[in-house]
């Protein structure tokens, strides 16, 4: 069994200075991280919006999970942090580092499922190491756990190289796809947006229901497409320094002097539990009014397009 006192020993440690940052850090991060994935958990399931689109449920199942991140990985690290070590033994650092990755990997697969999601909504609407393969461990800095990153042993560094291409790379490749095309997409509609909006300015007097209709799918496509784009930008901006520096140690046996090199990415990725539901306040305006609706005496429902879950094609309102 792997000793937690080894890194101790063995990694470049922080100052006092520095391990009572890192413990602030973890602290705001973790408080930040439990107060508004709770508000996100809370206005998805009181909140009078239709829940039965497949959107929310995926938001739902990041902020759960970001959730779990801050009520449990975090105040491990936090205390440790602020012990100056690893408090919790080898059994601790395996179920904490579990937690970290495998919540940080339902965040990025989810994140996959609601750009495949978003791309077929918009584009193809017609088509509808626990088991010892590898080991988690302290990290440099000795107060979190995470994947065995540098450990070069065959078993471990293929687990590593399996887990930085599936879990991350194809990802990232999924990310690119799905949004490029639907960016694409969008940029093809702008005729139409401009013909639609220009029959409604000219005919006020006129109820063109189809027209406003179509106008307003599109403008809410745009919207919803915008705030996914921004929670996965807000994912991958916390995460791929992590992954960049921890594969920069699988292919490498140089190691930095200093403890800094490993601390600030891996604060960075704990970012991503505040991050997420941050950009989906920001920037989902159905997420907006489902707050006031929560927080209102009456709201009036919204219905599947104001959620932009109704799978309709916006190629055909190209003319």
């Amino acid at each position: 069994m792997f000793n937690t006192s080894e890194v101790n020993r063995t990694m470049p440690i922080l100052s006092d200075l520095g391990y009572a940052a890192t413990t602030a850090y973890l602290i705001i991060i973790g408080v930040l991280g439990f107060f508004a994935n709770s508000f996100v958990i809370l206005v998805l399931l009181k909140a009078k919006i239709n829940f039965r689109g497949i959107h929310n449920k995926l938001l739902l199942n990041i902020a759960i999970s970001d959730l779990v991140v801050s009520v449990t990985a975090v105040p491990l690290s936090a205390s440790s942090s602020f012990a100056k070590h690893w408090l919790f033994s080898d059994v601790g650092c395996t179920i904490a580092g579990f937690v970290m990755f495998t919540c940080c990997l339902n965040d990025i697969n989810t994140h996959a499922a609601i750009a495949i999601y978003r791309f077929i909504v918009i584009c193809k609407p017609q088509y509808v190491p626990i088991f010892g393969w590898s080991r988690y461990t302290p990290e440099s800095f000795g107060v979190s756990c995470s994947i065995a990153w540098f450990d070069n042993s065959a078993a471990v560094l293929a687990n590593n190289i399996a887990i930085v291409i599936g879990c991350y790379c194809i990802h990232v490749i999924i990310f690119t796809f799905c949004y490029s095309n639907i960016i694409r997409t969008f940029s093809k509609t702008s005729t139409t947006v401009a013909r639609l909006r220009e029959e409604i300015i000219t005919d006020a007097h006129t109820l063109k229901l189809e027209s406003m209709l179509k106008y307003h799918k599109i403008l809410t496509y745009r919207k919803v497409t915008l705030a996914s784009l921004a929670m996965v930008s807000a994912f991958l901006i916390a995460w791929s320094p992590y992954a960049i520096i921890c594969l920069f140690f699988m292919i490498s046996e140089a190691r930095p002097s200093s403890t800094w090199p490993y601390i600030v990415p891996t604060m960075f990725a704990k970012s991503s539990i505040v991050l997420s539901p941050l950009s989906c306040a920001l920037f989902s305006s159905s997420f907006r009014k489902s707050v006031k609706q929560l927080f209102s005496k009456s709201g009036e429902d919204y219905n599947d397009i104001e959620d932009g879950t109704e799978l309709q094609a916006i190629a055909p309102l190209k003319s």
